[in-house]
């Protein structure tokens, strides 16, 4: 396994494995090339963005994508994607990248790591087997405009 720090010239490949991993389960997304590229290039052009393609004999297998945030006690990471090739969930790969990303944020100074992902046995248990936990003084809301 090797990887590469996430650049505008990896976009088209990041792209096309992001519309396979996330149109199928358990998302089920409907991600074109195009809108995947479009967020893609719109995280990678963040100030401070940093991400990491994961390599395997050459074939892009995952990819791990947010950006740097300066808090006043210190740098913060915002997890925005983290994607591992279909098939190759659940065999190791994606703790294995996720690993090696901590690594290079504790390289960059950065103190915390935060997400928001979707809740449910798949994701939500991978961050904690990861060694994230559930902030009870944190809220995520939405709502939709115009309905």
């Amino acid at each position: 396994m090797y990887y590469e720090e996430i650049t505008l010239d990896h976009l088209e490949e990041l792209a096309g494995l992001y519309v396979e991993t996330f149109n199928s389960e358990p998302w089920n997304d409907e991600w074109t090339v195009s809108t995947a590229k479009k967020r893609l290039q719109q995280m990678i052009n963040t100030e401070d963005s940093y991400g990491l393609c994961a390599y395997e004999d050459g074939v892009l297998c995952g990819a791990i994508l947010g950006c740097m945030e300066q808090f006043y006690n210190g740098k913060m990471f915002n997890l925005k994607e983290f994607w591992v090739k279909n098939g190759r969930r659940g065999q190791g790969l994606g703790t294995q990248i996720f690993a090696e990303f901590e690594k290079h944020l504790k390289e960059k100074q950065v103190e915390q790591m935060i997400l928001f992902t979707s809740g449910g046995d798949f994701t939500e248990h991978f961050y904690h087997k990861q060694g994230m936990g559930t902030d009870p003084d944190m809220v995520f809301m939405t709502k939709r405009i115009g309905d």
